[in-house]
């Protein structure tokens, strides 16, 4: 059975139709790929509603649920406002910051700062400025050691010494003091450090005896080390060893003898 002659020009139209149909699927499915948006995965975690400073509860309305994709969510993260509500705060929390569970007192810790102390351990609050206080670097969790100077007794001289090493600090405030020759309070920057009793004796008097400096340490370095303290008759007496330039070298003498021929004479190096 012979099959009908489709004309030639009829046939050039079947063929561009069709290249122009699947050209169009090609370009649908290269935009619907373009435009493919990945699904993420998400899950809810609490986070604070506002700043909250260490020893402060966390009441209904400084936490609030949020929903972070899941590979951005920190370990340990609280995941409903409900589970850490009236839980009090060890560590300062920033607006939107991720409530851990490892950022807060254990259950049942009263609000204030005693309920963050350890228990052979007391909160000592010291004054400072903007140098003794590291320009306002120091922050809760941070580590100091306690610098202190004093007039030496029955001297004109003064000796500084480095009293506490390793001090955790606790909280950073200010309070509203009275100071001589002003007529109204003026506001004085402090820091509140945890301290064993004996170290609280040792900064109680240095405070009150002479002035005492604190010096910010790297939180993961531990180690105290040794000093002697220094006097300000040390460094008087402090004398630099001169560079004075070397010598040149003595050039060393060989074994020599005399050589005699006839009447000329000479000197011959072995």
């Amino acid at each position: 059975m012979n099959m009908p002659k489709i004309p030639k020009g009829i046939s050039y139209v079947l063929l561009s139709a069709a290249a122009g149909l699947v050209a169009t699927f090609a370009v649908h499915r290269f935009i619907q790929a373009k435009t493919l948006v990945p699904v993420v995965l998400t899950g809810q975690v609490a986070v604070a509603a506002a700043s909250v400073a260490p020893g402060n509860p966390l009441t209904a309305n400084l936490v609030q649920d949020a929903v972070f994709p899941r590979h951005l969510i920190p370990a340990h993260s609280a995941s409903s406002s409900k589970e850490v509500e009236g839980r009090v705060a060890a560590t300062r929390l920033e607006k939107g910051e991720p409530i851990l569970l490892t950022k807060l007192a254990p259950k049942g810790t009263a609000a204030g700062l005693s309920g963050l102390l350890r228990e052979d351990k007391r909160a000592l609050t010291v004054r400072v400025d903007d140098v003794t206080g590291v320009a306002g670097f120091i922050h809760p969790g941070d580590r100091v050691d306690v610098l202190a100077d004093f007039k030496v007794p029955k001297s004109d001289d003064y000796f500084s010494k480095t009293i506490l090493q390793n001090v955790p600090v606790l909280t950073t405030g200010q309070i509203w003091e009275e100071q001589k020759g002003e007529r109204k309070p003026v506001l004085v920057n402090t820091v509140t450090l945890e301290l064993a009793p004996e170290q609280a004796e040792i900064l109680n008097l240095a405070s009150n005896a002479g002035k005492i400096r604190l010096a910010l340490r790297n939180r993961t370095y531990e180690k105290e080390d040794a000093t002697q303290g220094v006097a300000i008759s040390q460094l008087l007496n402090f004398k630099p060893v001169k560079n004075e330039p070397a010598s040149p070298p003595i050039a060393k003498k060989g074994r020599s003898v005399e050589m005699i021929k006839g009447i000329d004479r000479s000197e011959v190096e072995l």
